[in-house]
């Protein structure tokens, strides 16, 4: 029993140790080279700075000044590049739609807006929020499907976002959060590469995340091939998306989406 114990707790040990010995030069060295070859591969001519944070959680942002994060948490959870790309794409998508600019506007407006009809803090602060978290899972959506795009023309497998997500994702009710919840997430994506990319779904993405995310979506990807109006819904909603698509790729060529240029003008006008 002393020799079990004795053996745990050199285990333990070893794992604090691994998890405080996080090389941090290293990792920043991984996050800008993947990073720089999306942004090249797709032509964005405007600078993204990436950066790497030694925290716990499992997560990414981008930011209004065109700086993307990944934590050490996220870091340590991706199981390959390809995976690392989904997430540094997601955000790339976040900043090329002008997503973070978007936020900012529409907050200040809502607030000012709502603080003219009622004086009561509760109600405005919750106004505010059932607001921006709509638009917040809009912006989610098309993110997700942006990232598809960066990384699939860097040459990274699309398919790992899907294998990303699953593991990251979880299942609530959306209407009180600000992303969407994790099945509805999975087949945005996954309705999107069916469409824009057959061929690279055909290939598959051999990872056991992958492979349970596909059990989880085969109930709705059948409902929708059974039903003849689900499918012409299906087929309307990525031409749709195909259209704003090519208006995007002509954005990511400029410097600036109409939403940096709205928040900045605000700003001024603060100061």
């Amino acid at each position: 029993m002393k020799k079990v114990v004795i053996v745990v707790f050199c285990l333990l040990i070893n794992f604090c140790h691994a998890a405080t010995n996080w090389n941090s030069e290293a990792s920043l060295k991984r996050v800008n080279k993947i990073g720089t070859k999306i942004l090249q591969a797709n032509n964005v001519n405007y600078p993204i700075e990436f950066k790497v944070s030694d925290t716990d959680d499992v997560n990414a942002y981008a930011n209004l000044d065109k700086e993307i994060y990944v934590f050490r948490g996220l870091l340590e959870y991706v199981e390959n590049d390809e995976e690392l790309a989904g997430v540094i794409s997601h955000e790339m998508g976040h900043i090329v739609n002008g997503h973070c600019a978007k936020q900012g506007v529409l907050g200040t407006g809502i607030a000012i807006l709502t603080s003219l009809f009622t004086k009561n803090q509760v109600i405005n602060s919750f106004s505010q929020y059932a607001a921006t978290s709509k638009i917040s899972r809009n912006d989610e959506y098309e993110a997700d499907i942006t990232g598809v795009d960066l990384m699939t023309k860097a040459g990274y497998n699309p398919l790992a976002m899907i294998s990303l997500l699953n593991k990251i994702s979880q299942n609530y009710i959306d209407i009180l959060q600000s992303h969407p919840s994790g099945d509805k997430r999975l087949l945005n994506v996954y309705d999107y590469i069916e469409y824009n990319y057959p061929d690279i779904l055909k290939k598959g993405y051999n990872t056991e995340s992958y492979n349970k995310a596909l059990i989880s979506l085969q109930s709705a990807v059948n409902e929708r091939n059974s039903s003849a109006k689900l499918s012409e819904k299906y087929v309307s909603n990525q031409e749709k998306l195909l259209t704003k698509k090519e208006k995007r790729a002509v954005k990511m060529q400029g410097t600036n989406s109409v939403w940096d240029g709205y928040y900045s003008t605000l700003q001024s006008l603060a100061n």
